[in-house]
């Protein structure tokens, strides 16, 4: 992948991680084919090997693992490092020694900063955003003046460019919220698409952050919409919303 693509490689890494929606996961294979992208499981190969062997590690004897896992272990470290690497060790249990545990985690991290090309670098989200804005068809839509009091502080601004199906939310003086009890969702409001708004991601703001920029997230594709909406929900967020609007950013 020559251009990076953040919302692609958050769907991939979820989708290895933790498993993705059907609303998700149309959203991922529409991406792919919009930008021209194939699809890869080295995610999930990836994401399998780490697994497996921090199932192991986390044995104080990983001799005494159960052999159903060392099997399992060692059919993906096959499909993940390459036959060779697994067939040529002198001995079978070298494979469960604890540093692999490590090696599997470092793997799948490096996957993480990349899809194709490892030699990427990671690219936070303020400078994704910087580089969105460089693009003369991205908008700037700032927040308006929150009837919340508990939010009247908030200022900031929403960039979002159609043709990308890419944006970011920049936000100030948001209150901090703890996840384990509520989390901040994002809704994208496209009445062309669908009544409801559509899903943009849940975000946290941690303590101590003056500012934050949150890549949006939108669970299905968007074209010219007219608002951004924050509300706060349950952790993990909601399907649909019951309110209220805490922060809104309208567009024309």
């Amino acid at each position: 992948m020559n251009d990076r693509h953040p919302e692609i490689e958050d769907l991939l890494v979820r989708r290895a991680t933790e498993g993705l929606s059907g609303a998700e996961a149309d959203r991922l294979q529409a991406l792919l084919d919009k930008h021209g992208y194939a699809d890869t499981d080295d995610y999930e190969l990836a994401a399998a090997a780490a697994a497996n062997a921090l199932a192991l590690n986390a044995s104080r004897d990983t001799e005494d693992a159960p052999e159903h896992l060392k099997d399992k272990l060692l059919a993906d470290a096959d499909r993940f490092f390459g036959d060779n690497t697994v067939v040529e060790l002198p001995q079978r249990r070298r494979i469960f020694d604890p540093g692999w545990a490590v090696a599997a985690m470092l793997a799948f991290a490096l996957l993480v900063t990349a899809l194709v090309d490892p030699g990427e670098e990671l690219v936070s989200p303020a400078d994704a955003r910087t580089e969105l804005l460089a693009d003369a068809s991205t908008e700037t839509i700032p927040w308006a003046q929150p009837d919340d009091p508990r939010y009247a502080q908030v200022t900031g601004d929403v960039v979002w460019n159609d043709d990308r199906q890419e944006g970011y939310l920049r936000l100030a003086g948001m209150p901090v919220n703890d996840p384990t009890r509520s989390q901040y969702q994002l809704w994208v409001v496209d009445p062309d698409r669908d009544a409801n708004p559509v899903d943009g991601g849940v975000f946290d703001i941690p303590a101590g952050t003056s500012e934050v920029i949150v890549p949006i997230t939108a669970k299905l594709a968007v074209d010219d919409p007219v608002a951004f909406a924050i509300t706060r929900e349950q952790p993990g967020g909601v399907v649909v919303s019951a309110g209220p609007l805490l922060v809104v950013a309208s567009a024309g």
